[in-house]
């Protein structure tokens, strides 16, 4: 009768132990495979789209910094053309039509103007410089016996034109002594006066930048 009992005991005591490995390792196991099957992956899905937003942070904050820096400079652009146009001269295309000369020439009178002559130098390319093409150079020697009003109103003459024109030198020599010019009541001075005159080559003569512009 004992030994019966004895074994119905342990019959239960096993069926027990099964039950509680049953429901200690199914919920471990059922953990397990939810974990593999649906948390590992969506964390590497959630670190990849982290890493993903972060590069999209970076690539618009990039794109906002160019942005700005265009606008930046297309302000500058418009500033520094805006000073070009009002304070650069143009270049003179070719002698054909040589404002220079017109403006500076004077008749001569025998009294304000005694005597004027203007040589011009040849055209000769300038190395380094191009705005568009090659850009040439040529000096214009004036001199003049006159008054000092008509030297420096050729100075202003020449200053005045819609053309880069640049006085290389300009040395004035008095002619007559304090008493002769009293006297005169219009002293006279002898000038002489070296421009810079500043050319961009036609299109049809750029391929030849050393073209030679003959004396005045």
């Amino acid at each position: 009768m004992n030994a019966k009992l004895n074994a119905a005991v342990d019959s239960v005591r096993g069926m027990l132990d099964r039950e509680t490995v049953v429901w200690a390792v199914v919920p471990a196991v059922t953990a397990a495979l939810v974990t593999a099957l649906f948390v590992v992956p969506n964390y590497v899905r959630a670190l990849s789209m982290q890493d993903e937003a972060q590069r999209l942070e970076a690539i618009a904050g990039e794109n906002i910094s160019q942005r700005n820096n265009l606008k930046l400079l297309e302000a500058n652009v418009a500033a520094l053309r805006e000073t070009c146009a009002r304070r650069c001269r143009p270049l003179a295309e070719g002698a054909e039509h040589d404002r220079l000369l017109a403006a500076i020439t004077r008749p001569t009178d025998g009294n304000v103007v005694r005597e004027q002559s203007i040589r011009t130098g040849q055209m000769v390319p300038v190395d380094g410089v191009a705005i568009g093409g090659p850009v040439r150079r040529r000096d214009v020697t004036v001199e003049m016996t006159a008054s000092f009003e008509s030297i420096f109103g050729v100075l202003d003459a020449a200053e005045g034109i819609d053309q880069l024109v640049t006085p290389r030198t300009v040395e004035i020599v008095v002619l007559t002594g304090p008493i002769e010019q009293a006297t005169e009541g219009n002293p006279a001075v002898r000038a002489t006066m070296v421009f810079d005159e500043w050319f961009e080559a036609p299109a049809s003569e750029r391929a030849k930048p050393g073209a030679k512009e003959g004396d005045r």
